[in-house]
Parts: structure tokens; sequence; C-alpha cells
């Protein structure tokens, strides 16, 4: 799947331009006009990389930036700052702003493409880091069921044994022992389902193995 360019100036023949370079270079791109524009065609879009020119009506770069940085879904797109201001002082403007590159106008073609590259490569890292944590994540709550569900279960498996062979005797007396340990291991599975309905933040325990779980036993602090 093609990376997603969202090229954003409000002049068309710049848009244009920079469609044809690259969509030639095998990305799919979407334009918009102005900077309200892109906030609604990046919602849709959601692009690796937004080309989004300093300088336009109604919200400029500058403002865009801030705006797409502050959204959850796409504050990790990558933002390239295109304008014709060049001190120092307005790139680190930019850069302050959530821009994550610089170009300033005009520059050649091959440049942007380099510049569009990279941020590329650094959208698809960060994806890879993402899809990376969620398997982790999945894994240390597997094993964390599998832990806290497994000795409970054990016990309610033992308890059920010795029911069978207390009612064989007819030592009944040991049934309600059964029981008795059934009902307070299903109320000790119900507080372990309770704590992970509850869970939020959480912490990793290494066990054996290197194996590690989330601790969903750790207490909140008040403070």
């Amino acid at each position: 799947m093609s990376s997603k360019i969202l090229l954003v100036d409000d002049d068309a023949n710049a848009r244009i331009i920079l469609n044809r370079v690259l969509t030639k270079a095998g990305y799919e791109i979407m334009e918009a006009s102005n900077g309200r524009e892109a906030l609604e065609a990046a919602s849709k879009f959601k692009p690796d990389v937004m080309l989004i020119d300093w300088m336009m009506p109604e919200m400029d770069g500058e403002q865009l930036a801030k705006w797409i940085k502050s959204d959850a879904t796409l504050r990790f797109t990558y933002i390239i700052l295109l304008t014709a201001k060049g001190d120092v002082k307005d790139r680190v403007r930019g850069l302050q702003a959530g821009a994550d590159d610089y170009i300033t106008k005009p520059a050649p073609h091959q440049e942007v493409l380099a510049r569009v590259e990279s941020g590329v490569r650094v959208r698809t890292l960060h994806k890879e880091i993402q899809q990376l944590t969620r398997r982790v994540a999945v894994l240390e709550l597997a094993a964390t069921v599998g832990h806290e569900i497994n000795n409970p279960l054990n016990v309610i498996y033992l308890a059920l044994d010795l029911m069978r062979k207390s009612i064989k005797n007819g030592e009944y007396d040991k049934v309600d022992k059964g029981l008795q340990l059934i009902a307070e291991t299903a109320d000790r599975l119900k507080e372990i389902a309770r704590k992970f309905v509850e869970l939020k933040d959480t912490d990793s325990t290494i066990y054996v193995d290197n194996l590690n779980m989330i601790d969903i036993h750790k207490k909140k602090d008040v403070n």
C-alpha cells in the first residue's frame, strides 16, 4: 500500500506541480486549499505526511500544525512546512508549532522528494513500533489472564474432585466444605474480573523465564 500525502496550499498551481511529482513517485495524494479544509481532509484521509504551506488564508500552516499535533488520531502525522520564510526564528516557530521538517521555497523537486521519503520512513517506523507495542500488550494480557485465572480454576477442579469422592464415600460434611471452597474461589474470580475492568494505567512485572505480565494488584497512588 502506497503512503498517503496531503498537500495543503492555497496556490492551485503549486498543488498541481507537487501532485504530479509525488504521484509519479508512487504516493497517494489528496489536496486541500486552506487549513480548515485540510483538517477535514486529514481526519478522513489519515495521511502519513502533510506538506503544508505556511502562508494561507483562514488558518496558516503554523496554526494547522498545532491543530494536527493536538489531535490524538493525527498527532504522529509527519508535517513538513513549506515557506519562503528563511529566518532561524521562523524555522524555530514552525518546529515549535509541531512541524517535523521545514522546506524553504522555492525548493528543487529532488529535495521535496527526499524530505517526503524521510518523513515516510519515520512514519512507517512509528507504525511498526505501534504494532509491536500492541502485540506485546496482547501477549502480556494473555499471560496475565492465564496466570490469574488458572490458579482459581485448579482450586475449583480440586474441590469438585473432593466432592465426588466424598459423595461416593458418604462423607457429606466434606461436600459442604467443597461447596464453600468453590464459593470462595468464585468470589476471588469475581474480584480478578473487577480488577481487569478497572485496569487503566498498567505496570508490567517480570515472572519466571523473563515472562512479562500486567500487575493488576498494584495499589493506586491516592496522592
